[in-house]
């Protein structure tokens, strides 16, 4: 999936994160501001009707455990890929008013550098972290012991897994420092033309 921005180091609230601009092969500054307690209702809303339609399909319906395991996974792809599109589509949107990073020495890069690489490393982990929480919530169903929590469980684990795999996109966030660490000078000193 074609993502414009990689992340380089992403900050704290309150703090700067740094992307790669892969059009303009410039890095880019973004302030990170609280979260907006609307997603908050609307994941919510969200849960409770899927909690409601798959408590009906699970109780009503006679599938069996590996159809389960593919339906689980099936919406699980499309949820994790819903939610990147919607996070691509308000990233690339031409409403962001971004600022390309002119102010900064060779030593704070580096350091951001530092930084982001521990980040990505604490990412991948996750990363392996929900993979296995996926196969471990999705073995019970395969013997058929489940239940609506673990359904639902299931879903959730999957989804966070194909949306943290393309949000944290381990291998362009390696191509992007391999091309940060290669193109330092030109980055660092391109200023005038900005």
């Amino acid at each position: 999936m074609w993502k414009r921005y990689v992340a380089v180091y992403n900050g704290e609230a309150g703090e700067k994160s740094i992307y790669l601009d892969t059009v303009t092969k410039k890095l880019v500054v973004v302030e990170i501001e609280m979260t907006s307690y609307r997603s908050t209702i609307f994941s919510g809303f969200l849960g409770v009707t899927i909690y409601y339609v798959f408590g009906n399909v699970l109780f009503k319906s006679s599938l069996s455990s590996v159809t389960l395991i593919a339906l689980i996974l099936v919406i699980g792809c499309f949820g994790g890929t819903f939610f990147n599109l919607l996070i691509n589509k308000i990233a690339n949107s031409d409403k962001n008013k971004l600022n390309y990073l002119t102010n900064i020495s060779e030593d704070e890069l580096k350091a951001f550098l530092v930084k982001g690489r521990k980040q990505m490393r604490k990412n991948f982990l996750l990363i392996i972290f929900l993979f296995v929480m996926v196969v471990l919530s999705l073995l019970p169903i395969y013997f058929k012991e489940y239940s609506l929590l673990l359904l639902l469980a299931s879903i959730f684990f999957t989804t966070l897994f194909i949306f943290f795999i393309s949000i944290v996109s381990p291998v362009k966030r390696i191509k992007a420092y391999r091309y940060i660490e290669k193109n330092k000078i030109t980055l660092l000193y391109s200023r005038s033309e900005i």
